[in-house]
């Protein structure tokens, strides 16, 4: 303990006893005074000193080195008195500032240890963050465009559920992220077969729309060939007026392919074809006029177009695989209306990533039923896989095998 004689002042303290003398000091002071001396004193009492009692008073000086309380130890200061205040509620046996002073020591203590606790647990967590693993697989994600906010839930997983050791181990934790992508890739399955089976393509201009209707057309014929089985009735209808030769060219892959071609510019058209021929055939195909996505109008009167009674179409919304995924959202939201049940990714040969597509889709819950590549008709158009996008991840490691066996079957 220091002390100052020379410069300290003195101060006195009067207690009904030398210990209650200390508990009062103790509580002002902590341990940064000195006593030096005692004095027994009357006190009170009537007249001629009758009732008098005596009581204990210290002569005292205050350490000139206790350091000057700071800002945020006064708030600290009301929070010791009102644990005081509450200790002694909780427990009245507790009269003693020396023992109320003891369990504060306590509390102080447990505090303490909490916060090293709080102080290893922020570590670790900064530990996550920084750890390179991590860092490589959101570099590899962005290469592979995909969206900041699916990397983002990818990095939250992998610090969420990989220890630090696990993540020393880059080659299974880049299997996992593989597999958790796979996961997030939902295939549409197949609908019922229901003759007349109406088929709908909807989606932006640009994004192949009539190729793939003639693909679609051309694989269904051929399917039934490899199959041995009898040619099915297929019929095409186009109801894009707003694309110069649209017409021609679906005529023209009719020709090929020996299907029959009409064009329809309202519902009334479409009813009556649909009427005059549902009892013959197999498959109805309709190809759509391509819009902008913000072009509400027409993409009303499109779906006003549609509305036939007992048409029961399937509808495919057709995007392309390069699509950025901001455009790919809104386009979403704005072929909501038409409810289409699956989402067809064409042009898949004028990218090398996937991200941005699998990104949004995964993140809007939608479904995928068809890829296609090319102006080739009838191929390129096959059913769409989890195997065929893991595949394809640039710079990541793919267990080929792994892959396969996981996510082979597609119709999740």
């Amino acid at each position: 303990m220091y002390s100052d004689k020379v410069e300290a002042t003195h101060f006195e303290i009067e207690g009904r006893s030398k210990e209650e003398c200390r508990d009062k000091l103790y509580s002002e002071y902590g341990d940064n005074y000195e006593i030096l001396n005692w004095k027994k004193i009357p006190k009170g009492g009537w007249f001629l000193g009758i009732g008098q009692h005596e009581v204990m008073r210290a002569v005292y000086i205050v350490n000139n080195h206790r350091e000057e309380p700071r800002p945020a130890d006064t708030e600290r200061d009301k929070f010791t008195k009102s644990r005081d205040d509450y200790l002694q509620k909780m427990d009245p046996s507790i009269t003693s500032t020396l023992q109320i002073a003891q369990l504060s020591k306590k509390l102080d203590q447990i505090s303490a240890d909490m916060n090293e606790k709080f102080d290893t647990i922020s570590q670790v967590s900064t530990a996550h963050d920084d750890h390179p693993t991590i860092k490589k697989i959101e570099d590899l994600l962005s290469e592979n465009e995909f969206t900041k906010s699916y990397i983002q839930k990818i990095a939250e997983r992998l610090r969420a559920e990989f220890s630090l050791e696990e993540l020393a181990d880059f080659e299974k934790t880049q299997q996992t992220v593989v597999d958790w992508i796979g996961s997030d890739i939902h295939i549409a399955t197949e609908p019922v077969f229901r003759p007349p089976h109406v088929i709908i393509i909807v989606g932006p201009t640009g994004v192949g729309k009539t190729t793939t209707v003639a693909k679609m057309a051309a694989n269904i014929i051929l399917d039934a060939k490899n199959r041995q089985l009898p040619r099915p009735a297929v019929r095409m209808i186009t109801i894009d007026k707003l694309r110069v030769g649209a017409a021609v060219q679906l005529e023209r892959y009719g020709e090929i392919m020996g299907v029959e071609v009409d064009k329809a510019e309202k519902m009334e058209d479409v009813k009556d074809l649909f009427n005059n021929y549902k009892a013959k055939l197999d498959y109805l195909l309709i190809d759509t006029s391509g819009c902008s996505p913000n072009d509400f109008e027409n993409i009303g009167k499109m779906r006003a177009i549609l509305e036939v009674p007992g048409l029961k179409p399937d509808v495919y919304l057709a995007v392309t695989a390069g699509t950025k995924s901001v455009d790919l959202e809104k386009i979403i939201k704005n072929y909501d209306s038409f409810n289409f049940r699956s989402i067809i990714i064409t042009k898949c040969d004028e990218t090398s990533t996937y991200g941005n597509v699998l990104s949004v889709l995964a993140e809007k819950g939608k479904d995928i039923s068809w890829v296609t590549d090319g102006q080739s008709v009838p191929r390129y158009i096959e059913r769409a896989s989890p195997v065929m996008f893991l595949s394809n991840l640039v710079d990541f490691s793919i267990d080929h095998k792994h892959i396969e066996e996981k996510f082979g079957q597609t119709g999740n």
